[in-house]
């Protein structure tokens, strides 16, 4: 039961973290662009929009790690009762 329960948890993860992905990047790039173009001088301001991916990828693993934590403890809480 436990792999059934380490399965759907992984699954669930995945796709809140893709779902996660896919809603950010579109808004942080082009918030990245704007800050691009205001301050074309800066140091930051040829990676920005890297450095910016990398935020969104890092945000989305969190809330996958999240996700996968809440559904395996909701799965082995209903698991346990009899």
């Amino acid at each position: 039961m436990k792999i059934k329960a380490v399965l759907e948890s992984s699954v669930a993860g995945a796709i809140s973290a893709v779902l996660c992905y896919f809603s950010l990047i579109s808004p942080t790039t082009v918030a990245a662009i704007a800050i691009r173009r205001k301050m074309p001088e800066a140091w930051f301001s040829s990676l920005i929009v890297w450095y910016a991916t990398v935020v969104v990828i890092g945000v989305s693993i969190i809330i996958a790690v999240i996700a996968y934590r809440m559904v395996y403890k909701h799965i082995m809480r209903s698991t346990s009762k009899p």
